[in-house]
């Protein structure tokens, strides 16, 4: 019996050696690049910091060379010198701590002095973890700890946001919760958010905002730097028929409008666009500034048509402050449920589906980023830190110095975000061409033109008074004089033209001229217009 229990003892011992050795087997160590290829992910949080493109959310469930779902990945790309996108020991990978759980779609945010980032949001890859609140990573340290805060928002997934390091600021507007984010839920109940929540990046205060075109879900949301504070702009999501339940019916907002939020004053306002551009969800947007112009474009790239499911090869652009959309070069390959993040000209697009599809049929694709250059339009095969300056596309800037507003505002106070008091003549549209050529006032100009006109009266009165005499000497003398030359059709005048000496030595003497020269005349030619 005893030699038994040592028999049994034995084969469990065997039994646990030989679970250990295959788990040594199908086990295997962490990566720490991607030379072995890729296949997809989605979706991204992403944020580039002091020259380095930081990704988050990424399992080797499916990555060739790991397979195990179980590893939990942060990716960094160097920004500082020119590389393939397709090479894949470019992506330098380090297992996140175990104790972070593992989520996809979280935002990923940074503070102001670019030392710590913040992760938000998500829905479990695998299973639903615990809510415990928001993720900082220290940069120096490399060290992932949870924000202690009597305060924490539940966590979201499906919203937008944005990061204003700038402002010490970060925003997520919309979304929901879903047996995907919390144990709370367990079964299909999709409970829509409402509101926007604002953390400040420095003291790591959460702010409930009011948002009252919530509940949405999708969608994206930019910052831009104008104003006192700056503003936070909203585009696309799908409003559902019911905040809290099972099957909501989603309906696309119109692309012919945007949310702005003026920060500084805590308002929102629904701003008219102009122009065409496809409607769609599970897009990424970006925002670059023109120096030129001083204009901002909004970049919406890839995502799907909600309706038909087609995933979109499409890049538009929203122009502000014209409010108006205009169509760039397209993607190679149609991409949806992708991350963007700007570095200069070039924009990356990281990750997502090849097709609406939550399986194999999403697709794979060689590595998790590929670069978008905003100038040429194109998808460059290669990174190149130096291409930093942006600029729009020559005919957008001719639109831009020709209608630099839009027709009608939402609101006086957003058109005041743009236009300054003391030059407010197009804050209703495009200036006149006089206006823009010249640089001079209206004001100005009218008096000029109107004073001038009499003058001019006073002036052919003097010229036909001194015509009318040189004729009657000529036909005394048998002709008209050489110097001056009458146009003639069908014996009606139309019009004279006289030597520059022949006016002078008549009006020489005369009050009349001094007086126009001084007065009316010269403002004529201040504001560049010219009477014969």
């Amino acid at each position: 019996m005893a030699a038994c229990a040592v028999f049994l003892l034995c084969v469990l011992s065997l039994q646990h050696a030989v679970v250990v050795i295959a788990n040594n087997v199908v086990k295997r160590a962490a990566l720490t690049d991607l030379s072995e290829g890729f296949c997809r992910s989605w979706k991204f949080g992403a944020n580039i910091v002091n020259d380095v493109l930081y990704m988050i959310d990424l399992d080797g469930g499916i990555i060739p060379g790991d397979e195990d779902g179980s590893n939990n990945y942060l990716v960094e790309l160097d920004l500082t010198s020119a590389f393939s996108t397709d090479d894949g020991s470019k992506y330098r990978m380090s297992l996140v701590d175990s104790s972070v759980p593992k989520l996809k779609d979280q935002a990923l945010w940074s503070d102001k002095a670019n030392t710590t980032l913040y992760s938000y949001g998500g829905r479990g890859a695998s299973d639903t973890s615990a809510d415990e609140g928001l993720w900082t990573y220290t940069i120096k340290n490399q060290e992932w700890k949870l924000q202690q805060a009597s305060i924490k928002p539940v966590r979201l997934v499906g919203g937008a946001y944005t990061n204003a390091p700038d402002i010490q600021a970060a925003y997520w507007l919309g979304g929901y919760q879903s047996s995907d984010t919390t144990l709370s839920i367990t079964d299909k109940t999709v409970d829509y958010a409402a509101g926007m929540i604002q953390f400040n990046t420095t003291t790591g205060v959460f702010t409930q905002l009011d948002a009252p075109f919530t509940p949405v879900q999708q969608g994206a949301l930019v910052y831009i730097p104008v104003g006192e504070q700056g503003i936070l702009v909203y585009v696309g999501g799908e409003v559902p028929s019911v905040q809290e339940g099972i099957n909501a019916t989603l309906t696309p907002n119109a692309w012919d409008y945007v949310q702005v939020y003026d920060i500084a004053a805590d308002k929102w306002y629904k701003q008219t666009t102009t122009s065409s551009v496809s409607s769609r969800t599970e897009f990424c947007a970006v925002v670059e500034k023109d120096p030129s112009s001083s204009s901002y474009q909004v970049y919406v790239i890839g995502g799907a048509d909600f309706r038909s499911n087609d995933v979109l090869y499409d890049v538009s652009y929203l122009s502000i402050p014209s409010f108006k959309w205009y169509r760039a070069g397209s993607l190679d390959e149609g991409r949806m449920s992708l991350t963007c993040a700007p570095y200069g000209r070039q924009i990356f697009g990281i990750g997502g589906r090849l097709a609406w599809a939550d399986d194999s049929e999403a697709g794979c694709y060689d590595m998790p980023a590929f670069v978008y250059d905003s100038v040429s339009e194109v998808v460059r095969e290669e990174f190149d830190p130096a291409l930093s300056i942006y600029s729009v596309p020559s005919a957008t800037a001719d639109d831009i110095h020709d209608s630099p507003y839009p027709a009608s505002w939402a609101d006086p106070a957003l058109a005041s975000l743009f236009i300054s008091p003391t030059n407010s003549t197009n804050s209703t549209g495009s200036a006149s061409k006089e206006n823009k050529d010249t640089g001079v006032n209206k004001g100005p100009i009218i008096g000029g033109v109107v004073g001038g006109v009499v003058g001019a009266l006073m002036l052919l009165a003097l010229i036909f008074a001194f015509i009318w005499y040189r004729r009657r000497k000529g036909k005394r003398q048998g002709g008209y004089p050489a110097e001056v030359q009458l146009n003639r059709d069908d014996d009606n005048l139309v019009g004279v033209e006289l030597p520059a000496q022949s006016a002078t030595s008549e009006l020489e003497g005369s009050t009349e001229r001094s007086e126009l020269m001084a007065g009316e005349v010269h403002e004529l030619d201040g504001g560049g217009s010219r009477i014969k």
